[in-house]
């Protein structure tokens, strides 16, 4: 009997101790955060990324799509929610707790956006038609990127898989970065330090299924694509005509003198080809962040 008592009294404190633990484990949160509406679109221009130093963090830029696809780790076509998630833009500045990691910032974001947009999301599972890039019969024909070279400015950071374009107005692209124009032509991405996973990631921004790197080739390569878009999810329109002073985007083909219109880019099927890749139609299951509820107005700062 002694015995039996004990022991359940030992169960219970061991309980205890779980909900205590449950009830004390600190919340991961930004210790302060400002977001405001992004600033509207130069014309033929946009910028956006995210950048983490000095205990702060700055999303510039960004849709609410990008930044629900941050926040859960997922890729741009694996959240799914009402249209106007893709180009309602914010800036949010960030500081950081002290003693947070960076890995923790996406759990940071997520609390951020259930705070001030009421986001309300689910998961799910469900099979889709997907592109799977894939090596073509003549084999890979790619460039190895250029080995890093210790230059003044330093290193940049690539984007996050499936993260958001970046246009450029002049000078070479920096190692590590994707940079994206667009003309009269179609779409030119350059990338010379980039994985077939990040190609892949990006592609599925311009086509009408989800891209998925098959490959299963390692390692950065040099890429210059240009192609007519089957689509442009997750990106707001592209503002087409006379770009201003500064003159088209780098790669955007100038239209000739006269009326006769710039030449149309291959198609995207054609712009792999030529790194010895194709674009197979499959069906795969993907994992989804579904989006129940969210404002399209933040609470004050």
């Amino acid at each position: 009997m002694v015995q039996t008592v004990a022991m359940k009294l030992w169960a219970l404190l061991l309980l205890c101790g779980a909900a205590f633990g449950q009830q004390t484990a600190a919340k991961v949160e930004f210790e302060v955060a400002s977001i405001k509406p992004a600033a509207p679109m130069q014309m033929g221009m946009m910028r956006a990324g995210v950048n983490a130093d000095a205990g702060m963090v700055r999303y510039t830029n960004l849709a609410l799509r990008d930044l629900i696809r941050t926040a859960y780790r997922v890729k741009d076509f694996q959240v799914e929610g009402p249209d106007w998630i893709s180009n309602t833009r914010f800036d949010i500045t960030a500081k950081l707790p002290d003693g947070a990691s960076k890995d923790q910032i996406p759990e940071m974001l997520q609390a951020l956006l259930v705070e001030r947009f009421g986001l309300q999301v689910h998961r799910d599972s469900k099979e889709q038609a997907v592109y799977a890039l894939v090596v073509g019969k003549g084999g890979p024909k790619l460039k190895p990127a250029e080995a890093e070279t210790n230059d003044k400015a330093g290193p940049v950071k690539p984007p996050a898989p499936g993260g958001p374009v970046q246009l450029r107005d002049g000078g070479p692209v920096p190692r590590n970065a994707m940079m994206m124009a667009m003309g009269p032509e179609g779409a030119h991405l350059r990338a010379p330090a980039a994985t077939l996973a990040g190609i892949a990631d990006m592609l599925s921004r311009f086509t009408e299924r989800p891209v998925l790197d098959m490959t299963g080739i390692q390692g950065q390569y040099d890429f210059d694509f240009a192609f007519a878009p089957e689509t442009m999810r997750g990106l707001p329109p592209m503002p087409r005509g006379p770009m201003g002073p500064g003159g088209p985007p780098p790669g955007a083909a100038e239209r000739p003198q006269g009326d006769v219109p710039a030449e149309r880019a291959g198609t995207i099927f054609d712009a792999v080809q030529q790194y010895g890749l194709k674009l197979e139609p499959r069906k795969a299951p993907l994992e989804m962040i579904v989006v129940d509820h969210i404002e399209k107005t933040p609470t004050e700062n």
